[in-house]
């Protein structure tokens, strides 16, 4: 795609806008980059991705029906599954690029199904060749699956992993591990980084914050054949009771009153989320933090994960001393499968950080499936996750091969 240059020199803040504008349009997440911006510069960044976008409307996205670069090839349902819409500063921004993402479906789904058709007659085509073969006894060589595999599992040079970024990093990241014969399902979040930083793959933060099953797929169709499966997993009387609580907790939030339980209280951020449940547990955060120490758990079948659960955990955290938030999904069977993280604990200090996670892990025993240890930064006057730091620390080890001039 063709960078959109500007006539007039940009300065300061405007600079830093376009930065932002231009990781976007490159492929990397739009939640990763607005996380801990102040409201005027995702209101920038929205602009101007408007301005640009409108630009090119004419060409580069016509040319493919809208779909963004990063999702080119993919099918209508794998398309649905992994183009996700933030919710932006305007809500008439949010509301037209889902209406976009409606229209580009739709657009898609027609000419599947026209190609459908296409291929069902060619099958039946294939199908009366094979017959006519068959009653004059000719035989023909059978390709078969063993070939497929050999070109699935072929992998790429480094000098080419090092351009690959973000899901596409992470298919080929799996190809490796399948050829190594390493589970990376199995590994921490921390040596998940490490291996990538190895093999020359920049995975981003979306990649870091994915279920750990995710790591060992390989094509984006595959992540939804899984999920699918995974899903129907879910109980779905429980996925009903925590959705009930989920709308509670939220309609709590907005109340004067927003005491659970002594030492346990609802967040009042949760009625302005869209994604997450907050809550505060005996001391809990204040503003203006320079850096957050937090945990991490997730668990290895979500069904054990019912509301009554969840507050249960919340009693033994609070029984225990720790000071500071923590923070569940809001859907259990739609986010709750897609998250490494699918509960966080944000500690007043290290050692509350630390003490949450010994907790969750006397609490959840077996049922316990990954764990981690982090903290929140501000670099460079920009709030950074912790699954971010580990990004940027992806990025920068492993950084494409200078071309030589000739």
């Amino acid at each position: 795609m063709k960078s959109i240059d500007s006539t007039k020199p940009l300065v300061g803040g405007e600079q830093k806008i376009q930065e932002y504008v231009d990781r976007i349009r490159n492929g990397e997440s739009e939640d990763s980059i607005f996380q801990g911006l102040p409201a005027s510069f995702k209101s920038g960044i929205e602009k101007r991705l408007a301005e640009q976008n409108s630009e090119v409307n004419e060409g580069v996205l016509e040319e493919t029906n809208g779909v963004p670069p990063q999702y080119r090839g993919l099918d209508s349902e794998t398309l649905d599954f992994i183009w996700t819409i933030p919710e932006y500063v305007d809500p008439e921004k949010t509301k037209a690029q889902k209406e976009k993402k409606a229209r580009v479906l739709a657009s898609l789904r027609e000419k599947e199904s026209t190609e459908l058709a296409k291929e069902e007659r060619q099958k039946a085509d294939k199908k009366r060749i094979g017959e006519l073969r068959q009653g004059l006894g000719v035989t023909q060589p059978i390709v078969g699956a063993k070939a497929e595999r050999q070109v699935e599992n072929q992998l790429i040079s480094i000098d080419e992993r090092k351009k690959l970024y973000g899901w596409w990093a992470s298919y080929e990241l799996a190809k490796v591990a399948k050829q190594q014969g390493i589970d990376l399902s199995q590994i921490s979040r921390e040596d998940y980084v490490e291996f990538a930083i190895q093999n020359s793959l920049a995975i981003d933060d979306s990649q870091l914050r994915m279920p750990p099953w995710q790591r060992m797929c390989i094509s984006a169709q595959e992540i939804v054949s899984v999920n699918k499966e995974k899903k129907s997993k879910i109980n779905k009387g429980i996925d009903q009771s925590f959705e009930i609580f989920s709308r509670n907790i939220q309609q709590k939030a907005g109340e004067k009153d927003r005491v659970l339980q002594e030492g346990i209280k609802v967040r009042q951020g949760t009625k302005d989320s869209n994604s997450w449940l907050f809550f505060g547990i005996n001391k809990s955060l204040g503003g203006n933090r320079g850096e957050t120490f937090k945990s991490y758990v997730s668990v290895k079948d979500l069904n054990i994960l019912t509301p009554e659960r969840f507050m249960q955990l919340m009693i033994a955290l609070k029984d225990a001393g720790y000071n500071g938030d923590i923070k569940i999904f809001q859907d259990l069977s739609g986010q709750g499968i897609n998250l490494n993280d699918q509960i966080v604990m944000h500690g007043a200090s290290q050692a509350d950080a630390k003490l949450a996670l010994q907790v969750a892990e006397k609490f959840f025993g077996a049922d316990l499936d990954q764990k981690s240890i982090g903290k929140d930064e501000v670099i460079n006057g920009e709030e950074k996750s912790y699954s971010q730091i580990l990004a940027e620390k992806i990025k920068d080890a492993v950084k494409p091969t200078p071309q030589k001039l000739i």
